[in-house]
């Protein structure tokens, strides 16, 4: 290959390789999003309607917990 065809080669693969990262994380994130949504769901599906319910992260990407506040 010569010197004209290997850059626009290497800028497709960058891209490429770019946008196949993104997708990964965007598709991780929503898995996890729809994932804290079951479980806020059940947590107040479980609680009865008089007590106070704290929804708890610890990072960004842990799922969440729930636990009841007297």
């Amino acid at each position: 290959m010569n010197k004209f065809k290997l850059k626009p080669f290497v800028a497709i693969l960058g891209c490429v390789i770019i946008l196949t990262i993104g997708s990964v994380i965007l598709f991780k994130l929503n898995k996890n999003h729809q994932a804290n949504e079951r479980i806020i769901d059940k947590c107040f599906e479980n609680f009865d309607e008089q007590a106070k319910v704290v929804v708890v992260k610890d990072s960004f990407w842990s799922a969440v917990s729930c636990e009841k506040q007297p």
